[in-house]
């Protein structure tokens, strides 16, 4: 039987940091309707952070909450917008990737990846032991509406951010966090990007410019590569009339 678990997109940091920063919240997730920001828990890991740091030496090193508000906000965003993707073009793209990707480079390879990166980027519920990687990577996630999504396509979709986090120029200050350069060296990761971009290559477009999904998820880095304010207020512009409701998240301090 399959373990049921809650539907959750989490902005994933690595199990390194966790355990550097001892910091064991979640800042912020998505469960499909409604994105859920921690605002306090970003201000205590950015504290986190600079007790660690020689801010005396060197006061540019110092992190400011606002900045891991600012990744966190776009990581959740761009869920948001995967979901939209599903409710407006394809109901099962994420399932259709994983069959895809096993397809075109071997299940047991695509496994071993999803695998990987669930152990050094864990969810919630793997981090504080409550789950073991192996129950949470077999189990799935019931998600607000009722429908049961198996957790390897949620743990897919989060190493397709980890990717766009890695692309994105404005994270690169954080890279500590978001390092994926044991996954690059160690199982098909970059096949799996290279192959999931053929992949939305044959699904239907999207977005203001009716792009391939994972252009359009790449595109405010590109449009303003070096600011998360730039890119923050690129989306509440550009993608307006797809954000909606949830622009109100950008009032939030």
């Amino acid at each position: 039987m399959l373990i049921e678990y809650p539907y959750r997109m989490e902005f994933h940091i690595t199990r390194h940091a966790r355990d550097k920063y001892k910091f064991d919240r979640s800042l912020y997730s998505f469960n499909g309707n409604v994105i859920f920001a921690n605002f306090h828990a970003a201000r205590q890991f950015a504290q986190r952070m600079n007790a660690r740091r020689d801010l005396i030496s060197f006061p540019e090193q110092a992190v400011r909450a606002g900045q891991i508000n600012a990744m966190g906000l776009i990581d959740e965003i761009l869920h948001y917008v995967v979901a939209q993707y599903q409710q407006e073009r394809e109901p099962d793209i994420m399932q259709d990737a994983l069959e895809w990707l096993y397809q075109t480079l071997g299940q047991e390879e695509v496994d071993e990846a999803l695998r990987l990166f669930a152990s050094e980027f864990p969810p919630q519920a793997v981090y504080q032991q409550d789950a073991s990687l192996e129950d949470y990577l077999e189990g799935v996630s019931v998600r607000p509406d009722g429908k049961r999504v198996l957790n390897r396509q949620i743990v897919l979709e989060e190493l397709m951010m980890l990717w766009l986090e890695n692309m994105n120029p404005a994270f690169s200050p954080y890279l500590e966090l978001f390092d994926d350069t044991l996954l690059e060296k160690s199982s098909v990761y970059p096949e799996i990007m290279a192959s999931l971009h053929d992949f939305f290559e044959i699904k239907p477009f999207f977005g203001p410019d009716n792009q391939n999904l994972l252009d359009m998820l790449r595109s405010p880095a590109i449009k303003v590569p070096h600011s998360l304010t730039g890119q923050l207020e690129y989306i509440r512009t550009h993608w307006k009339l797809l954000l909606g409701k949830y622009l109100q998240a950008f009032k939030q301090p």
